[in-house]
C-alpha cells in the first residue's frame, strides 16, 4: 500500500494521509512538554503553535524504533532534504517537536515522502546547532596556516550549512598583528568567498598575522572563524646572510653514474643566550638539501629548494624550528647533493659543471625576554664530504656506510678535522619564498612478487609504476655493494629491460641505480638525493633476498585530494587510477613529462592536462610556482620555451630547432608555448582564480604579440595571398599534433619518422589554430581583468585569423591541407570551421574513425578534444565507443596490457608483450579524465570555480552506475547515479554559495541551490 503525504513548505502544517485506520491512536501533546515526554509520545502531528489542543496521531512502535526516535528527538536539529523546488526548513526541538516526530515516525515505518510534484525527500539527522552555518577551510594564498609569504595575500573560506539554498550575503574580514587590527574590510555585501584580495597597507617582513572573517548567509545566520599566516622577506635588506660554499676543488662533472662529486655536509654551531619563544629557519642552496637542527629534521620534505629557473628565480624555504632550538649550544646541519642545479645527465649545464655546493640561510630566534637573535650564513660554517659518494637526480646515487659521521649535526660532535667554508656574494635578487607545498613521500607500496628471471636476475615487482625510491633493509658483510636498478617493464620473458634509452646521447646516464656499500651492520636505507620511475628493481649483492625487506616509496608534491571517481566498469576505474598514478608521479616539484627519462617541464603536456590535474588534486600552488618560471624563461621576443625550466640542454635544442624551422626569432612551438595561457585559464575555470591571471597577464600578452609578429614577418609554404597569410602563424618550428598513432608505428624508427612528419605538417594546421585560440583566450582574459582596449584588439585579431583560416588554410574543396583525423577535429572543436562545412568535416572524422577500426588516431593536441567534438555534434555513442575501444590505439588497450599508469605513446607495448623504449608514465593522454568527469558523471562548470554548474550525465548502456565527488572552491560536489530495472536514480550534493541545473536522461530539468537531492526517471 502506498502512503502519500502532500507537504507544504515552511511551518504551516496541512497533512493529508491515507493510512490503515487501526495503525494509530490519539493522544494529546503540548509543544512545551519536557523532553521526557518524547519517551512517551513517539509521534504527534498538528500545529504546535496553535492555542487549541492538538489531535495527534500516535502509532505504537517497537523498542528499536522508540530508541531511535528518542535519540533523534534529543539531537539538536532535524533537516528534511527534498528533491524538488519546494524547500522544507530545518526544524529544532522543542518548538517543532510535533513536526519532527511526525517525520521520524513516518520514516521509521518505511513510508516515502513526496511533494505534489512527486519528488522524493531524503532524511538526515544532524547534531550541530539548529540552522547554524559554519566556516571552514580558511586559506591564505590557497594554503592553510601559511608559513612564509612574500607577496600581497589573498584569502579564501568555505561555508557549511544544513539549510538548503544557502548563500553568503556579506562578509567582514579583519587582519590583525598582535591583536591590533591593521586591515578591516567592514561589512561587504558580497558573495565572494575565494581569492579575496588583500587591500591594506604593505605588510611587515617576518611577522605573524591573524585574520578573522565573519559571514552572514541568506538565512540570516552569522559565523566567524580565524586563522593565521606569516610573512617572509619582503626586502633585500632583510637578509643578513651571504652565500657560503665548499672550498674543495671539484672535478668537472660528467654524464653518467658515478661522475659526480660527493654530497657536502655543512655545519654551523651557534649559541642561544636565553629561553626560546619562537624560532624560524630560512634556507636555500645550490643543489638540493636536507636541513637538521641538533640532529632533527624540521619537516619531512624532499629535494628542497626544488626545481625553478635558478639563475632568475630560486626559492627559499621557511621552517618553524621552535621545538628544535634551545637555550645554549645548537647546530644547524645542511646536507647538500647535486639535484637539478648541477645535473648533467640531461641538462648538460656546463656553467655549473665544476661549481661546488653552496648554502644560504638565516635563523631568527625570538627570546622570551622580547629580544631577537639572528644567525645567518657568514663564513663561520664548516663542511665535509658526505657518505653519499655521488648523487645524480637521474642516474642515481651511491652511499658508503663506512664513511658515515655519526652525530655530525649535533653540538657534541668534534668538527676540528672539517674544512672551513668559502664565502661568496650576498646576491638575493633571484630569491623568493617557495609557493605551494613541498615534495614528500606520499605512499608506500609493498613488494608483490619476487622472482629469478630466465637470465638469472633477482627481480622484485611492486605491482605499480611510480616515481620515487626504494626503502630496503641491508645486512651484508662489510664492503658488500648492494645495487638496485630500477625499471618500468621487463621484456616478454621477464628479464630486466631498460625502456628509457630512447633519448639520444644519454646512454648509461639513465640506468637509475642506487648502490649501498655495507659497513657490516644491519641498516635500512633509502636514496636521499635521487628519484626514479619504476615498477621493478633488479637486485645484486644480497645473498638471501626477502621481498618484505623492500618497499617502494612514491614521491610527489604534497597536494590535497580534490576528486574521486568510480563506475560500474572495472577497466574504466583502472584507467582513472592509471591517470591518478601518472599525475602523482609527474607533479613532482614541477609538472613533468615523465619521472625517469627527462623529468622535464614540457609545456605541451601540462597545457593539455592542467584542467584534469586540478580536478584530481589541488595543484594550484605547484602550477603557480611553475608559471613563475615560465615568465622568467620567456624570451625577449615573447617566445615561450618548449620546456620550463629551460635548462642548458633545452636551450641548445631550441637553437637547433630554430635552424630547422628556418626562422630568425626564437622557437616557441604552437600548443607548447600556449601553455602560458592555457594553464592560467584552466586554473581560472576550475577554481575561479583571478590572481593567477593578473600575475601572468604580461607573459600572456608577450606570447600573443610573438605569434602576431611571426605571422606578419614570415610567409608560409603554401601560395596564400599576403593579405591573408599575414594573419596565419604557419612558419618556424612546431611539434604539430605529436605522437599520432598511424605516424608512429614500426618501433623507434617509425616513431622518429612519425615525429618528423608531425613537425613538418604541424605548421599547416596546428599553429594557425593555436594562433587563433591564444588571441581568443587572451581577449577573454583581458575582458575578465577589465583591460578593455586589449580585449577589443585581440578579439579583433582572433576574428582576422578566423577569416584567414577559412580562406587560407581550408582548401577550396573544403578539405584540410593535412589529411589526418586531428586535422579536422581540432579546428572544428575550436570554432574555426564555417557552418557550411560542419557536416562535411564530421563526415570525414567519422569516416577516418571507421577506417581506423573504430580507434582514435590523434596525438597530443587532438586527443583532448576528440570525444568532446563528437559529443558536441550529436555523436555521444561514438565517443563512448572510442572510450571503450580495447584495440590499439586506445586507453583500454593499455589497461588490458597491464598498464598501471598512462603511457607516453599509444604504441608502447605490442600485443605480444614486447615493450618499446619509451616512457610508461606520462599523464598527457590521461586528459580523458576531464571528459569522463563532465560526461559520465555529468558535472560541468557553467561559471568559473563551479559557482554555477550543470549535472547532466550522458548515458551509455555499458555503464550502470557512476559516482564522482569534487571538492570545489565552495565545498563538495557529488553526482552519484545508477540504473536498475529501467529506473535512473541520481543523487546530487550542491555546496553552499552555488547553484546547479540538474538535467535527467528523460529531458526533465531542475534548478537547485545548496543541499542534497535525489531524482529519478524512467529510461
Amino acid at each position: 500500500m502506498e502512503h502519500l503525504f502532500c507537504l507544504c513548505s515552511n511551518r504551516s502544517w496541512n497533512t493529508y494521509a491515507k493510512m490503515p485506520a487501526d495503525a494509530f491512536f490519539y493522544e494529546k501533546h503540548h509543544p512545551d512538554a519536557e523532553k521526557t515526554a518524547a519517551h512517551r509520545h513517539i509521534l504527534s502531528t498538528g500545529n504546535p503553535h496553535s492555542s487549541q489542543d492538538c489531535k495527534p496521531l500516535l502509532p505504537f512502535l517497537s523498542g528499536r524504533h522508540h530508541r531511535f526516535l528518542t535519540q533523534a528527538y534529543l539531537c539538536r536539529q532535524i533537516q528534511i532534504h527534498n528533491g524538488s523546488s519546494d524547500i522544507l526548513r530545518t526544524w529544532s526541538p522543542p518548538h517543532d517537536c510535533a513536526i519532527i516526530q511526525a517525520f521520524l515516525c513516518i520514516k521509521l515505518l518505511g513510508f516515502t515522502f513526496y511533494t505534489k510534484s512527486r519528488t522524493r525527500y531524503s532524511f538526515r539527522q544532524d547534531h550541530s546547532i539548529g540552522g547554524n552555518m559554519k566556516l571552514y577551510d580558511l586559506k591564505t594564498n590557497h594554503e592553510t596556516e601559511l608559513l612564509g609569504i612574500d607577496t600581497r595575500p589573498y584569502f579564501s573560506w568555505k561555508l557549511a550549512s544544513d539549510e538548503e539554498n544557502t548563500f553568503q550575503t556579506s562578509y567582514r574580514l579583519v587582519l590583525k598583528e598582535n591583536n591590533t587590527a591593521v586591515y578591516d574590510t567592514g561589512i561587504k555585501e558580497s558573495e565572494q568567498s575565494s581569492f579575496v584580495p588583500y587591500g591594506g597597507i604593505p605588510l611587515k617582513s617576518r611577522t605573524r598575522y591573524t585574520w578573522c572573517v565573519t559571514v552572514t548567509d541568506s538565512h540570516g545566520n552569522t559565523a566567524s572563524e580565524e586563522t593565521w599566516f606569516e610573512t617572509a622577506f619582503f626586502y633585500p635588506e632583510d637578509w643578513k646572510a651571504v652565500w657560503v660554499e665548499n672550498p674543495a676543488k671539484i672535478a668537472k662533472r660528467k654524464k653518467g653514474f658515478g661522475n659526480q662529486p660527493p654530497a657536502t655536509l655543512f655545519r654551523r654551531a651557534f649559541t642561544v643566550e636565553g629561553p626560546v619563544e619562537s624560532a624560524r629557519l630560512y634556507a636555500t642552496c645550490h643543489g638540493v638539501y636536507e636541513a637538521t637542527i641538533n640532529g632533527r629534521k624540521p619537516d619531512d620534505r624532499l629535494f628542497a629548494p626544488e626545481y625553478t629557473s635558478y639563475d632568475k628565480y630560486l626559492c627559499y624555504q621557511v621552517y618553524d624550528v621552535t621545538s628544535l632550538i634551545h637555550e645554549g649550544k645548537n647546530v644547524l646541519g645542511m646536507h647538500v647533493g647535486d639535484g637539478w642545479y648541477f645535473n648533467l645527465t640531461t641538462t648538460m649545464n656546463k656553467k655549473t659543471a665544476d661549481q661546488p655546493h653552496a648554502v644560504f640561510y638565516q635563523i631568527e630566534v625570538r627570546l622570551k625576554d622580547g629580544s631577537t637573535a639572528v644567525f645567518a650564513s657568514d663564513g663561520s660554517e664548516k663542511c665535509a664530504e658526505s657518505a653519499v659518494c655521488f648523487s645524480d637526480l637521474f642516474a642515481g646515487e651511491q652511499y658508503d656506510a663506512n664513511r658515515e659521521q655519526a652525530g655530525w649535526d649535533t653540538p657534541s660532535f668534534d668538527d676540528r678535522d672539517w674544512t672551513s667554508v668559502k664565502t661568496g656574494r650576498k646576491d638575493v635578487k633571484v630569491l623568493a619564498v617557495q609557493t605551494g607545498r613541498p615534495v614528500k613521500a606520499v605512499k608506500e607500496v609493498p613488494a608483490v612478487k619476487y622472482y629469478v628471471s630466465p637470465k638469472g636476475e633477482h627481480i622484485i615487482d611492486f605491482g605499480q609504476v611510480l616515481a620515487g625510491h626504494v626503502r630496503f633493509r641491508v645486512n651484508e658483510p662489510k664492503g658488500t655493494a648492494v645495487t638496485l636498478e630500477h625499471f618500468e617493464i621487463p621484456d616478454p620473458e621477464g628479464n630486466y629491460f631498460n625502456n628509457i634509452l630512447g633519448m639520444a646521447g644519454v646512454g648509461e646516464g639513465v640506468d637509475q641505480k642506487v648502490v649501498y656499500i655495507s659497513d657490516g651492520r644491519e641498516a635500512v636505507y633509502e636514496a636521499k638525493f635521487s628519484f626514479h620511475g619504476f615498477r621493478y628493481i633488479r637486485i645484486s649483492g644480497i645473498e638471501n633476498i626477502n621481498p618484505e625487506d623492500f618497499t617502494a616509496i612514491a614521491v610527489s608534491t604534497e597536494k590535497e585530494e580534490t576528486g574521486t571517481f568510480v563506475t560500474s566498469d572495472a577497466r574504466i576505474n583502472r584507467l582513472y587510477e592509471n591517470t591518478r598514478w601518472s599525475q602523482r608521479s609527474n607533479m613532482l616539484s614541477i609538472p613533468t613529462d615523465c619521472p625517469q627519462r627527462e623529468k622535464a617541464g614540457w609545456t605541451g603536456d601540462i597545457g593539455i592536462y592542467a584542467a584534469t590535474s586540478l580536478q584530481n588534486e589541488d595543484t594550484t600552488g605547484l602550477l603557480t610556482r611553475w608559471l613563475k618560471s615560465v615568465s622568467a624563461d620567456q624570451m625577449k621576443d615573447g617566445a615561450v620555451p618548449m620546456v620550463v625550466p629551460n635548462n642548458q640542454m633545452y636551450q641548445d635544442l631550441g637553437r637547433l630547432l630554430k635552424l630547422v624551422g628556418g626562422m630568425k626569432g626564437n622557437v616557441g612551438p604552437a600548443g607548447w608555448g600556449d601553455a602560458c595561457i592555457l594553464v592560467p585559464l584552466a586554473m581560472y575555470e576550475i577554481t575561479g582564480n583571478t590572481e593567477v591571471l593578473k600575475e601572468q597577464y604580461a607573459t600572456m600578452k608577450k606570447w600573443c604579440d610573438y605569434i602576431l609578429a611571426c605571422a606578419s614577418k614570415y610567409r608560409g609554404n603554401r601560395k596564400i595571398p599576403k593579405e591573408i597569410d599575414r594573419y596565419l602563424w604557419n612558419t618556424g618550428f612546431h611539434y604539430g599534433e605529436w605522437l599520432i598513432p598511424s605516424r608512429t608505428k614500426n618501433g623507434i624508427g617509425g616513431m622518429d619518422n612519425g615525429m618528423k612528419q608531425s613537425m613538418s605538417e604541424g605548421k599547416e594546421y596546428i599553429s594557425p589554430t593555436y594562433g587563433y585560440l591564444s588571441m581568443k583566450n587572451f581577449a577573454r582574459i583581458s575582458e575578465i581583468l577589465g583591460e578593455k582596449k586589449n580585449a577589443e584588439f585581440y578579439a579583433d585579431m582572433a576574428e582576422k585569423i578566423h577569416s584567414a583560416f577559412i580562406n587560407g588554410v581550408i582548401t577550396k574543396d573544403g578539405k584540410m591541407p593535412v589529411d589526418v583525423m586531428g586535422g579536422y577535429i581540432i579546428p572544428l572543436h575550436y570554432g574555426l570551421v564555417p557552418e557550411t562545412l560542419r557536416e562535411s568535416f564530421l563526415k570525414t572524422i567519422l569516416q577516418k574513425i571507421d577506417e581506423n577500426g573504430g580507434c582514435l588516431d590523434t596525438g597530443f593536441l587532438g586527443t583532448p578534444v576528440i570525444l568532446d567534438t563528437l559529443c558536441e555534434n550529436g555523436y555521444t555513442k561514438k565517443a563512448y565507443d572510442i572510450l571503450f575501444q580495447d584495440r590499439c590505439p586506445s586507453w583500454l588497450y593499455e589497461v588490458d596490457h597491464g598498464a598501471t599508469t598512462i603511457w607516453e605513446s599509444w604504441i608502447t607495448v605490442y600485443p605480444d608483450g614486447t615493450p618499446m623504449a619509451v616512457s610508461l608514465n606520462h599523464y598527457a593522454f590521461g586528459c580523458v579524465d576531464d571528459w569522463m568527469f563532465r560526461n559520465i558523471s555529468g558535472i560541468v562548470p557553467t561559471s568559473p570555480g563551479y559557482r554555477t554548474f550543470r549535472i547532466e550525465p550522458k548515458m551509455d548502456e555499458r555503464l550502470t552506475s557512476a559516482k564522482r565527488t569534487f571538492c570545489s572552491e565552495y565545498g563538495p560536489i557529488e553526482s552519484s547515479w545508477e540504473v536498475k530495472n529501467g529506473i535512473f536514480t541520481l543523487n546530487v550534493t550542491i555546496p553552499p554559495c552555488t547553484k546547479a541545473e540538474i538535467i535527467l536522461p528523460d529531458g526533465s530539468s531542475y534548478n537547485k541551490g545548496s543541499g542534497s537531492y535525489t531524482f529519478t526517471c524512467s529510461l
